[in-house]
């Protein structure tokens, strides 16, 4: 009996001790929860980068509704564009953007941009284009834009004075930007130079300080006007820092 019970407690011990063993965890490679630690900061870093990201149907439906919302498509803050091309959330974008370009033709490596239809209108029917912008061959942001009026959008887009969007082709865009010619132009106007035959001439990228409102001005008498000052900053930023060789304009 006294055996019995001395074996009874020697196996109670055992068994605890083996539990008291395993509730113990003891890392097999420091060097692993270091890389693990890292790998946190630089997603961390990641996300400060790329910031919080714009629904893009949201923010049309926001357009097309005149809501005060009026930036779309934006990516990401042209303070990090240094930092661009390790930005890894772009690779869905990064691939179609690739694609398109194939097909267009555009080197691989190169900066550029591009404007095509979103095939939406604002609030008072004038239609929405695409500005997007292309460093190293990879999309880098997108952007809202007009480019003429909603009543000119069937007039003659190579013939001066008819008011409509600027005509298809690809346009030189210049390094600094000047003052508008005229007040709706703004105080910052970069201008885009035709790089085809057409009487359309003082064609620009400015911003539309009347998008959406309903006093006769909304559009452009034919540049690619932004929605608002801030995207324009940040297109601005995009052409000192990356000198973009050329607009592709694809809208009608």
């Amino acid at each position: 009996m006294l055996f019995r019970s001395i074996l009874m407690s020697l196996t109670c011990l055992a068994i605890a001790s083996s539990n008291a063993n395993t509730e113990v965890k003891v890392p097999t490679n420091i060097n692993s929860l270091e890389s693990s630690e890292n790998l946190k900061n630089r997603a961390d870093k990641l996300a400060s980068v790329t910031g919080e990201k714009i629904n893009s149907s949201n923010t049309i439906e926001s357009l097309v509704t005149g809501e005060t919302n009026n930036s779309a498509f934006r990516e990401i803050s042209m303070s990090d564009m240094s930092q661009i091309t390790t930005i890894q959330e772009l690779n869905k974008d990064n691939k179609k953007s690739q694609r398109v370009s194939t097909e267009l033709g555009y080197q691989r490596n190169s900066n550029y941009m591009t404007l095509t239809p979103t095939r939406q209108v604002n609030s008072l029917g004038n239609p929405l284009y695409e500005l997007s912008l292309f460093a190293n061959g990879q999309l880098v942001g997108r952007y809202i834009s007009v480019s003429g009026r909603a009543y000119t959008q069937d007039r003659d887009r190579n013939r001066s004075g008819t008011e409509a969007p600027l005509p298809d082709g690809r346009y030189k865009v210049a390094t600094a930007t000047s003052r508008g010619s005229i007040p709706e132009a703004g105080d910052r106007f970069l201008p885009i130079q035709p790089l085809f035959g057409t009487g359309r001439s003082s064609l620009g990228i400015h911003y539309d300080p009347s998008f959406n409102q309903n006093n006769g001005e909304d559009g452009t008498s034919g540049c690619v006007a932004l929605t608002n000052r801030e995207d324009l900053s940040q297109v601005l930023d995009y052409v000192h820092i990356y000198r973009p060789q050329f607009l592709d304009v694809a809208i009608r």
